[in-house]
Parts: C-alpha cells; structure tokens; sequence
C-alpha cells in the first residue's frame, strides 16, 4: 500500500504514519506538510490513497481533495480533522473515508476497509528469479516472451529499450524481419493487457518503436535495494537467475 499524508502539523503526520505503518510494515507512508508539495507528489508518484486535512493553511482540505480527484482519478482520498462537522461536506464529494482527529488504529482499519477504489499493489521480485505480483497473485502472460521483455524492462530501471534491443534480447541471430517486429508489438500489447485484466494501466510506456517501465507503478526489490533499504533476498546474491543477460546487474550489485 502507498500512502501520502498531508497536514500542516507535523506530530499530526508523524502519528498517522506511525499507525499506517502498524498497518502495513511493508508498504510506503509519506507525509508532507503543504499543498503544494502534496499535489507534486501525487502526480509524480500516483499513490493508493490519500490522508488530507481539512484545515490547511490557504486551502481547505475539500477543495484539495478535488483538486486531486482530478489529477490521480482513481487514487482514494480519506479526509480527516477535528471537526466532525464537515463529514457531510466530505462525502458529497466522493471521499473514500472520513477520520476524525485523534484518528486510532481501529477507526483507520475500518476505513481502509471500505475504500472507493481497489488497491492494485504490482510487486516485482527481482532477487532470486523474476516474479510479477498483483495483489500477491503471480502474473501469467498468453506469450511466450512477454515476461522476459518485461523483466527486461524493469531491469533498465526506466530507460528506453528500442525494438531492436527486444529483436536481439529474444533471438540471438538478430535478424530484422517484419515477423519479428510485429511479435515484439504483440508482447508490448500482451503485457498491457495483462495488466489491464487487473484494471491497471500505464505500466509500460512507448514511444516511436521505443519502450520503458513505469516505475511509479510498480513495487520492485531491485529498485529498494539501490535505494538504500534492507532488502532480505539480495543477501544470498542471486539476481533474476532465470535469464543469463541478467549477470551484468548480478556482477554490478554483488561484485
């Protein structure tokens, strides 16, 4: 689960990160304390839901949870404040939840119960061998190359890869043929679709005969990883084993 936070109190923030993290000890909390700063998260990193305080310095929370609704459509937004008052306000709007200050451990269960919108968590594991989860359920593709392309994605980390990368990463005579590059179009359309089927979309992004992951989309231990945080797998030093062009980023991480 992927939450941010904003409340112009920072023991306020800190508190509802404190429970969320109870809650969920694997998923990302963030807070922050202004608008502005919430609004630029959300659209950069397109979180699950979103804890906003009625009472913000320059804006009220309800025209902020508009605001938002526009930005991320499908995002939850869970209004909380010390003033019960405002409920009937929140839920005209189409708030997922409304809290009341001090919010406790089980009033904010029962409103991560009844969310508006699905949580639809995408987990990549990288350490080990390549496995894609959605909502704990492994991914199973209708072609024959789809995972790989897409284990192939996710290890660029967001860069673009060409179709002549994806031609040469599935067949290693690397011969150019209209065959071939209609296939890698059908993978691209494969993994999109699979996707889909869990209502997520936006996970690949294309340009021009050019393809890159989402990272905002995705959960991966890879990227964790290289951000720092304790990743338990990456100790026993094995990295997508399944594919052998995968030991350039195995000799890099563990060398």
């Amino acid at each position: 689960m992927h939450t941010i936070t904003v409340d112009d109190e920072q023991l306020a923030v800190k508190s509802l990160q404190r429970i969320l993290r109870r809650i969920d000890p694997e998923g990302i909390h963030e807070g922050v304390l202004y608008a502005d700063a919430f609004l630029h998260y959300i659209g950069e990193n397109q979180p699950d839901i979103a804890f906003v305080d009625v009472d913000l310095p320059g804006i009220d929370g309800i025209t902020l949870m508009k605001q938002a609704a526009e930005l991320v459509p499908d995002m939850n937004i869970i209004l909380y404040t010390g003033h019960p008052e405002f409920k009937a306000d929140a839920m005209d709007s189409f708030a997922s939840g409304y809290l009341v200050k001090p919010v406790t451990q089980p009033d904010l269960e029962k409103a991560l119960a009844h969310l508006r919108h699905p949580l639809r968590s995408i987990r990549v594991q990288c350490f080990g061998h390549f496995e894609v989860f959605v909502n704990d359920i492994p991914l199973k593709f209708e072609r024959k190359g789809s995972k790989e392309v897409l284990a192939f994605l996710i290890d660029r980390r967001g860069a673009e890869v060409s179709d002549d990368e994806l031609r040469t990463l599935l067949w290693s005579d690397g011969e150019d043929t209209a065959k071939k590059r209609n296939y890698i179009h059908n993978i691209i359309y494969d993994i999109r679709s699979t996707f889909s089927s869990f209502g997520i979309g936006e996970v690949i992004n294309s340009r021009h005969g050019y393809y890159s992951i989402n990272v905002k989309k995705v959960r991966c231990d890879y990227y964790d990883y290289l951000d720092g945080k304790p990743v338990r797998a990456a100790k026993l030093g094995k990295y997508m084993e399944q594919y052998p062009w995968s030991q350039k980023t195995k000799a890099a991480l563990f060398s």
